[in-house]
């Protein structure tokens, strides 16, 4: 995924897959399913009429040339008012309904076998079965943390304090399910050496925190809000904890101070330094490395990469200044935290009630069924994916978007053999590291083995530590091997997200992340759609090779200078055009959109829908220019675009979006992108004095 400049993203828990990888943002990850509605759906409905659907949502009061945004999607947006227990809703929310529907059929069914320790059925049936378990949820409440709550009582030292974040980190419960801000006192993880890709590293970073940092000083509405909840949310858990409202407001008090200070110290920067493990030592002593390395697991370790120096040290002051006390509470209150989404309804309800209140914006939460199938795609998402595979993914489907994927391949390498600012030494470069890029599309064709996770039938939150646990040991064993590059995340899904990979210069498309129509298969889908809503999203993917992030790794994953320094300067200057472009929008009063944190996407969303077009103008329905619908091919491949993007906010989700720094909102990363592309105004018309039109000297022109 990208490097993350920015710490959080909106929503309860913004999911993660690991540190090298390039995402698409997973609130779409539901819209990665979309070509399972339609390569098995029947009949259009009358809701969305097979003949016009893109007409259909046409807001005709709105012109293209101000706003193509609304324009192309405002009718929708009217007949489709965001739910009460969504922060944002979207087309992917409304076939996610069936697709979910499906998922529930899969699980429920597999609930009722008797199926053999160790099976995929076995795995999903007593997952889902704890987990829809609601009468022995509420009931077991705190209980299957009490032994952790014992242990944290039991805390003496320091080194008593860093052995239970040992066992907490066993559990590697965040990097499953959130960012790793969120680890309890620190983050660290493993990872392919970006050095040497074909190594792995073991990685320390900042974390220990519950907001951005900027919240806990932020004197602005917005981040007094997100304050005040955190306060409630921290008084509600202790008071569960504690049963008095005075060593409530104790325990809380002393938790925010704790982050509060953590937080001062963060900054941004991913700076890559291996260090030896003596000078670790010297650097943070008061923590005892060597032991913590053992207690989760590792046994042979002789540097680390150290990227966040200022972080640990500020770490190390304060586990030896602050009070012992102190830091048992904050223990106490990340356990329960951290463990919140799985345990009884009270529990679970302040979460969300925080959440709600700080991002989201959601009035209820999701129905529980749905929050289970989210878990399963998470801890299970690959044995979920093959039974659902089995029975809903054609062939056919999986052809035709692997033959769309060579052509943009095609399109970007004429686009870079073509460039008049890329000396030939970096173009031959950019060529090898293109034409080595392997993409994926749909299922792989080996699976990883999960017979061993030890699920039972006994706590749902139980089981949920058990995955966590057990993906924790396999990452570890990873340390000291060489990297298998043929080896599929474990935390594939086939609801996952478009990814990137840059350490293994791999695109990929799950099964399903693929343009399509309720009521509609996928070969009633013309090509102009197909290219415009999924031929987008892949050459996004591609082009994130190429991005200011991607461009510094080359053909094999590594990190390397493979640009001449003309060839850099160039490209910065390119790419400040969109950097400017997008600090001007404001989406909300006062918070712009961060032209710079959301630079990586925004070229890929440009280089993307750029190539993407390209490829599109070679098939046979953009050459025999028929109109559907009342639209030209070209009109409909851009309408596509906006199709794919459908989606819109509450303003607590939207702000949350725009704090996060990372990623433009919907209605800009369509906007943003056409006003760019020569072609959109030939297309709809678009002349100076129109919102839509851009300067030519103005526009981003990099790919």
């Amino acid at each position: 995924m990208k490097s993350r400049k920015g710490i959080f993203q909106s929503g309860q828990y913004p999911l993660l897959a690991c540190k090298w990888r390039h995402t698409t943002q997973r609130t779409f990850a539901f819209f990665a399913a979309l070509i399972l509605w339609t390569a098995t759906s029947a009949q259009p409905t009358a809701a969305q009429p097979k003949q016009d659907f893109l007409a259909a949502n046409i807001d005709q009061t709105v012109s293209p040339r101000e706003d193509f945004f609304q324009y192309a999607n405002g009718e929708w947006f009217k007949r489709n008012p965001i739910p009460e227990d969504q922060g944002g809703w979207g087309i992917r929310n409304v076939v996610a309904e069936d697709i979910l529907s499906r998922q529930r059929r899969v699980s429920e069914e597999a609930a009722t076998k008797k199926a053999a320790r160790g099976s995929i059925e076995q795995l999903i049936g007593d997952f889902w079965f704890t987990g829809m378990d609601t009468t022995t949820v509420n009931k077991q409440g705190l209980a299957p943390l009490q032994p952790d709550l014992d242990r944290i009582d039991r805390i003496r030292s320091i080194r008593d304090l860093t052995d239970f974040v040992a066992i907490v980190h066993n559990r590697n419960i965040v990097l499953i399910q959130t960012n790793l801000a969120q680890r309890v006192l620190f983050s660290d993880y493993v990872e392919q050496d970006e050095k040497n890709s074909d190594r792995w590293i073991y990685s320390l970073s900042q974390g220990g925190i519950s907001m951005p940092p900027e919240d806990y000083s932020g004197s602005d509405p917005r981040a007094v809000k997100v304050r005040d909840a955190f306060r409630e949310y921290l008084f509600k858990t202790f008071l569960r904890l504690h049963r008095d409202s005075g060593k409530a407001k104790a325990g809380a008090d002393a938790v925010y101070d704790l982050e509060a200070r953590l937080a001062k110290a963060f900054y941004q920067g991913d700076g890559y330094q291996k260090i030896g493990i003596d000078e670790l030592s010297r650097l943070a002593p008061t923590i005892d490395w060597n032991r913590y390395f053992r207690r989760i697991g590792i046994t042979r370790i002789d540097s680390v990469n150290m990227g966040k120096r200022r972080f640990y040290q500020a770490l190390d002051s304060l586990l030896r200044t602050a009070p012992l006390e102190n830091w048992k509470d904050y223990l106490r209150f990340w356990l329960i935290k951290l463990h919140a989404t799985y345990l009884d309804d009270t529990t679970f309800g302040d979460l969300f009630a925080y959440d709600s209140s700080a991002y989201s914006g959601a009035l209820h939460p999701r129905p529980r069924w749905k929050r289970i199938l989210a878990r399963e795609r998470n801890y299970l998402g690959q044995p979920l994916a093959r039974l659902f595979i089995k029975e809903y993914f054609p062939a056919n489907v999986k052809a035709r978007y692997q033959a769309m994927a060579e052509s943009i391949r095609d399109a970007l390498r004429d686009r870079i053999a073509h460039l008049d600012w890329m000396s030939d030494s970096t173009k031959q470069n950019a060529l090898l590291k293109l034409a080595r890029m392997n993409i994926t599309i749909g299922y792989p064709d080996k699976w990883s083995d999960f017979s061993t996770m030890p699920m039972r039938r006994d706590s749902h939150v139980l089981n949920v530590i058990r995955a966590s646990t057990w993906f924790h040991d396999h990452e570890i064993r990873k340390l000291n091997a060489p990297v298998d590059k043929t080896e599929l995340d474990l935390t594939w899904s086939m609801s996952d997200d478009a990814s990137y990979d840059r350490h293994n210069n791999e695109a990929s498309l799950p099964p399903g992340f693929f343009g399509g129509v309720p009521g509609l298969r996928d070969e009633e889908l013309e090509d102009a759609f197909v290219y415009g809503s999924t031929g987008g999203v892949l050459g996004h993917e591609i082009s994130h090779g190429f991005d200011s992030e991607g461009r510094h790794y080359d053909a094999y994953g590594n990190k390397v200078d493979w640009w001449t320094a003309k060839d850099s300067a160039a490209f910065n200057e390119r790419a400040q055009a969109l950097i400017d472009e997008y600090n001007e929008f404001m989406p909300l009063d006062g918070l712009h959109v961060d032209g710079r944190g959301s630079l990586p996407e925004n070229i890929a969303d440009l280089a993307g829908l750029r190539i993407a077009l390209d490829a599109f103008k070679k098939t046979e329905q953009f050459k025999k220019n028929e109109r559907i619908g009342g639209f030209t091919p070209l009109q409909r491949f851009f309408l596509a675009y906006a199709y794919h993007w459908m989606f819109h906010r509450t303003r607590e989700s939207l702000a949350a979006r725009l704090m996060n720094g990372n990623y433009a909102p919907e209605r800009e990363r369509v906007n943003g992108v056409l006003m760019n592309i020569p072609e959109f105004y030939e297309a709809f018309d678009v002349k100076p004095g129109d919102r839509m039109y851009r300067p030519e000297n103005a526009r981003a022109r990099i790919w």
